[in-house]
């Protein structure tokens, strides 16, 4: 989502990004349920939109972005804490021994959050308004590196690891070699992508206006939305819920607990305060990225245990919103929030 447009626009494209969430993750799982899905076609679908979808997004976002000169500091400290606490969680689930398909998901989806246009952005602009909303498309900047550097190959690895497919070389070699697989990867091209239109920002070329006056990007994003929601709803499964909540209750830990932790250090040692502070710290907390989701679906991890930290993460913090809300009109607007 792009920081431009008066409040209203901004309002009615929030709208339609949660109803579009809502209604495909439906009528996923309903689909599934009654026959007229397969979920054997969520691997495909999740490439495409990835493919189709993101890749573009990513290009033509950045490429508008406005960036002011210092703001670096805000994606340096979301990518540094993504790393570290992605480490954790797989340190953890060595420690507790789970297999690498679940290894995997509980590391991952523990340094993931959802901080794009489908969580995180539309509280940063309800919260904060267009400053905050710019802030969340700063933050993000990261992203594509984080994801298909660091979170794509890790996950191949264990995916190789749980099929039995690792090569017998020295693990310097084996993380070359899987580092290159997955820049070879068609499904990498957000990277590239993204690469293009930071290079295009900085070097100040001007975007095509038609971007803007069609629409381009929201129309792209609800695409996205709809494929990967929809997909994400094809494969859960409710029984298998009450199988993993445990565990991805462990996962869940550290994503509201260490991650704003250690986002808290990372922003005061590079000195945020203000809003730019407050941004990182509450995109530190979102609910596990559909981005794990999608990852345990491509490189054959355990995706119930994805979905159910997917369901559980969101829940939980919905359901803080809700009794933040309800505090919210209750009190009066904060001092520390926008006007």
């Amino acid at each position: 989502m792009l920081a431009t447009g008066g409040g209203g626009e901004a309002e009615a494209r929030f709208a339609l990004f949660m109803a579009a969430i809502v209604g495909a993750l439906a009528a996923g799982y309903l689909g599934r349920r009654r026959g007229l899905l397969d979920p054997a076609w969520a691997r495909p679908a999740m490439s495409a939109a990835i493919v189709g979808c993101d890749a573009p997004i990513a290009w033509l976002a950045i490429w508008h972005l406005d960036i002011p000169t210092g703001v670096w500091r805000v994606p340096a400290a979301g990518g540094a804490v993504g790393v570290l606490v992605c480490l954790s969680g797989l340190a953890v689930a060595r420690r507790r021994r789970l297999p690498p398909q679940d290894a995997a998901v509980f590391g991952l989806q523990a340094g993931m959050g959802n901080v794009g246009y489908t969580f995180g952005g539309a509280i940063c602009f309800a919260l904060w308004g267009l400053q905050g909303l710019a802030l969340e498309q700063v933050f993000c900047l990261m992203w594509p590196f984080f994801a298909f550097l660091f979170c794509f190959p890790l996950a191949r690895h264990y995916g190789e690891r749980a099929a039995g497919r690792t090569e017998k070389v020295s693990p310097a070699v084996y993380a070359v070699r899987s580092l290159g697989r997955s820049l070879a990867d068609l499904r990498s091209l957000p990277l590239y992508l993204a690469t293009l239109g930071l290079a295009l920002n900085v070097a100040g070329a001007a975007p095509p206006a038609a971007v803007r006056r069609w629409h381009v990007i929201d129309v792209l994003m609800v695409a996205g939305i709809l494929v990967q929601y929809g997909s994400i709803g094809m494969t859960v499964r409710a029984a298998h819920v009450a199988t993993f909540w445990r565990r991805a209750a462990g996962s869940a830990a550290l994503k509201f607990l260490l991650s704003p932790a250690l986002m808290l250090g990372a922003a005061l040692a590079l000195g945020l305060t203000g809003v730019p502070l407050y941004v990182c710290l509450l995109l530190s907390a979102m609910p596990t990225a559909i981005y794990s989701v999608l990852m345990a679906n491509l490189f054959g991890l355990n995706r119930d245990l994805a979905n159910t930290t997917f369901v559980l993460t969101h829940a939980a913090c919905l359901g803080a919103i809700a009794l933040a809300a309800a505090a919210w009109y209750a009190a009066g607007r904060p001092a520390w929030a926008g006007p």
